[in-house]
């Protein structure tokens, strides 16, 4: 059977079964009986041909050819109409409508058969016609994308071949242009400042390409907009018709100018970024498709490869034998410079030098102010090395701040000379981003054949000569075997104290603060000692400044955290009433930043409260930087830790720095304790720390008290808490844990004996919680159930402060204080409240009625702090 298939579409069976009769035996027919079924037999068979009826019941056949010819699908079916229409018009509208022929009813079989016939061969030849092109089409895109592979191939080819970046990308644009086809190729790479330059090309030159791209004197927009597009965007620009650009691309005026009407722009990428462009100019129009831009991207992506690959080898050649970030050599090229010069020196009888520099406290400045300054400072220490007039000097870094110069010492005294030259370089300030830094450097300096004969040993001896300069804090010096043994000692001094370390051989002593109120010990300092299973007892001064030198301070400064913490809970075990330890922290443990979790994770381990540890800061260790010291601080303090500021006087001793500051307690330095007795300054300045403190609301200690008279003139002058060999030396755990099981105590205050406190609340049990958390505390309590109570008390006890609830069922707080003022001026009145009474309390303090407010709930702590500094603040009428 036939298998082309013919569609007949009419609304009368009769005129179907004519058709099927004489058309049946020669091709596969299909029938529909109105122009909707006729449109969905169309979509379903693809007929070859379609005989359409003209007047159906729902569409016309002029509606239904017309949808036909409108679908691509369908567009090229040829459709004949057979109508019992027969007016010329209506031949017209078929026409109109897309049909290719009319036959009138009644059909003649032969004229039916003869023009299927014909149309059917004119589709058959128009089909041919179509498939002839298409093939031309494919022949053309298979050898244009042949061509594009031949690029492809020949372009990895060279990347297998060239090590070197510009003869690869000459090598890339030649094959572009020899082997793809295309007329010019180019390759632009990005510069620093956002320009493009040319790199290599093909088909023109790279002069005239430059000119002709450049833009005219006094003219914008820039001339290589489509290189700026591409580095801007890192999208591929298609230009299949470069005359619908040339108003606005120079490039595209330059391709069209050259005869040229497809250009393409591809990014080339490195470093996640884009660094540059490949441009390809065609004869042809629509000349990039989609799939061989495909394959040009992949060659856009194999020359980025390339480019990168080789840009990578030579950094990697570079970084061997360089510093990255001064440019200076490195390590590795400083020697085997040396060895050469070495080498040569010994055949010419001459002297070879090494100096090797150092930046004193490099790390501080890198810290404080961030890394990017500290490189800075590097690059421009760099420079003035490389740079300077520094006798014909090779220099290199070889270390995070170190630097290495090496030369001939022509004649004596050359050396000595050149280092002077250097101090006095960058002894100037450096000015980098707005401020000012200057950097102090130390020389270690060893000479060959004098000091060694090899390159090893020379550059050895002059590392040893550095660390004897920064032994005897010298500006510099030459190596010398005796300051060698010096150094020996302090780095096996350094290893041992690494052994104590991990052999526990660390012990703690404990020396007791005590209340000059009450004389009972109130506290303690935790002091570090070294017990070496040979040397015996080391004190702190032995090797405290070199654990901070190495850095070891941290580790121990961790390690003495954890025993503290242990010993407070092994106190606590043993049911001794435990006193808050002050712990020292280290500039280098401050700056770490860690240290707040090391505390809280040692705190929360041993079961202990944050006032059960008390943290001690150096002046000189908070000014070395006042922001970060602050945060750092006020992270401490809302974490429940005390801070106590030690050898306060000895630095900058700043009224505006210690308000500043979140600290509890200020130490009094033991310089200004030994002689208060005698010396009228020492006493004018302790006398004026216990004032600023207590303005502060700071609890005052007093360091170093070794005689009753320093105990009495400070108990006289009001100062809070002694520590010092008066009442004991540093002792051991076990001693410490004895004097407060035994409670051991000094006489208290005479004024001490005589403190009144008066308690007041209508709450019998909140009376007997406040009494609990005073007790033990060295003064009288009387209780009073309500004001009116209160007021009985009064009149038959000497009272010196008075703390009261607010809410009372008889009277109120603000009241009862408001008739106390009147009868017992003298007495500091406490109140103690909730937030929602806050406005009476606030009017009663206005008026001068009340001292000070504490809210509830309220901290035991503070409590027992508000109480005292009322007694220290009273003060009788006469």
């Amino acid at each position: 059977m036939n298998t082309i298939t013919i569609l007949i579409i009419d609304d009368e069976p009769s005129n179907l079964a004519t058709l099927k009769q004489i058309l049946g035996n020669d091709y596969s027919l299909v029938f529909a009986r109105n122009g909707t079924e006729g449109l969905a037999a169309v979509k379903k068979h693809l007929p070859a041909l379609i005989l359409l009826d003209v007047q159906m019941p729902d569409m016309d056949g002029y509606t239904v050819c017309k949808m036909i010819k409108a679908d691509p699908l369908t567009e090229n079916t040829p459709v004949i109409f057979i109508s019992a229409l027969s007016d010329v018009g209506d031949e017209t509208t078929g026409f109109l409508c897309g049909g290719v022929d009319y036959i009138i009813k009644p059909v003649s079989p032969a004229i039916v058969r003869a023009r299927v016939a014909t149309h059917l061969s004119l589709v058959r030849a128009t089909t041919l016609e179509l498939y002839v092109k298409q093939l031309e089409i494919e022949r053309t895109k298979t050898a244009r994308l042949s061509r594009i592979l031949a690029v492809l191939s020949g372009t990895n080819s060279a990347i297998v071949r060239i090590r070197e970046s510009h003869a690869l990308m000459e090598e890339a644009c030649r094959i572009a242009v020899d082997h793809g086809g295309f007329g010019i190729a180019w390759i632009g790479l990005a510069q620093d400042n956002a320009a493009l330059s040319i790199a290599a090309s093909q088909g023109i030159e790279s002069d005239q390409l430059i000119a002709t791209l450049q833009p005219s004197v006094g003219k914008s927009p820039d001339s290589i907009e489509i290189s700026s597009q591409v580095l801007k965007t890192g999208q591929t620009c298609i230009f299949n018709d470069v005359r619908s650009a040339t108003s606005t691309s120079a490039t595209c005026r330059d391709a069209l100018s050259r005869g040229y009407l497809s250009l393409i722009a591809l990014p080339l990428t490195g470093n996640n970024k884009i660094a540059g462009v490949v441009v390809l100019y065609a004869r042809e129009l629509n000349c990039f498709d989609e799939e061989e831009i495909k394959l040009l991207s992949e060659l856009a992506g194999d020359i980025s490869f390339a480019l990168q690959a080789i840009e990578n080898g030579k950094r990697a050649s570079f970084l061997a034998y360089y510093d990255e970030l001064t440019g200076l050599p490195n390590t590795t090229l400083f020697l085997d410079r040396l060895d050469q010069l070495i080498q040569s020196a010994w055949f010419e009888k001459s002297k070879v030098f090494v100096i090797i520099l150092n930046l004193n406290r490099f790390k501080e400045l890198n810290d404080t102010y961030g890394r990017h300054i500290g490189d800075k400072v590097l690059i421009t220490v760099a420079q003035y090395l490389d740079e300077g007039s520094l006798h014909s000097c090779s220099a290199a870094r070889i270390g995070a701040d170190n630097f290495a110069l090496l030369g001939v010492e022509a004649n004596s005294g050359d050396v000595t000379k050149l280092c002077d030259q250097i101090l006095i370089m960058l002894a100037k300030p450096f000015n980098i981003d707005g401020k000012s830094f200057t950097v102090s450097p130390r020389l270690g300096i060893a000479i060959y054949p004098t000091d060694a004969e090899n390159t090893e040993a020379l550059f050895k001896n002059a590392e040893t000569a550095l660390k004897q300069a920064k032994f005897t804090k010298s500006l510099y010096s030459y190596y010398s075997p005796e300051h060698n043994a010096k150094i020996a000692e302090k780095i096996e001094l350094e290893n041992m104290l690494k052994l104590a370390l991990d052999n526990n051989q660390f012990v703690m002593y404990y020396q007791p603060k005590v209340d000059l109120d009450t004389g009972k010990i109130v506290g303690a300092e935790a002091l570090i000692r070294w017990k070496h299973p040979e040397r015996g007892m080391v004190p702190p001064v032995e090797f405290i400044p070199l654990a901070e030198e190495t850095g070891l301070i941290v580790p121990i400064g961790t390690w003495v955290i954890q025993a503290v913490c242990a010993q407070q809970a092994t106190w606590k075990r043993d049911r001794i009433p435990i006193v808050p330890v002050a712990l020292n922290l280290s500039a280098l443990q401050f700056r770490q930043g860690n240290v707040l979790q090391i505390v809280r994770d040692a705190l929360s381990e041993y079961k202990l409260e944050p006032n059960e540890l008390e943290l001690e800061l150096t002046e000189s260790l908070v000014m070395q930087n006042l922001q970060e010291a602050e945060t750092i601080m006020r992270s401490f303090h809302q974490h429940g830790l005390h801070l106590s500021l030690d050898d306060f006087g000895t630095g900058y001793s700043s009224l505006a720095y210690l308000k500043r500051f979140p600290f509890d307690t200020v130490k009094i330095d033991r310089a200004f304790v030994t002689d208060i007795t005698r010396n009228p300054e020492d006493a004018a300045i302790a006398l004026a720390i216990i004032a600023m403190a207590h303005n502060l609301h700071m609890n005052v200690v007093a360091e170093g008290v070794e005689t009753e008279a320093q105990l009495k003139f400070l108990r006289a002058r009001h100062c809070d808490q002694i520590q010092g060999y008066f009442f004991s030396p540093p002792v051991t755990a076990d001693e410490f844990g004895m004097m407060l099981h035994t409670r051991k105590h000094i006489e208290p205050s005479v004024d001490t004996q005589d403190q009144t406190l008066l308690l007041v609340d209508s709450d019998s049990f909140i009376l007997s919680a406040l009494t609990r958390t005073l007790r033990g505390q060295g003064y009288r309590i009387l209780t009073a159930l309500g004001g009116r109570e209160a007021l009985e008390v009064l009149a038959t006890n000497p009272v010196q402060v008075i703390l009261c609830e607010q809410l009372m069922s008889e009277m109120t707080g603000a009241e009862f204080f408001s008739i106390t003022a009147k009868l017992y001026p003298d007495t500091m009145r406490i109140i103690l409240t909730g937030y929602t009474e806050l406005q009476s309390v606030l009017e009663a303090i206005n008026s001068g009625e009340i001292y000070r407010f504490l809210t509830k709930p309220w901290d035991d702590e503070l409590i027992r702090q508000n109480i005292l500094d009322a007694f220290r603040r009273y003060r009788p009428m006469a």
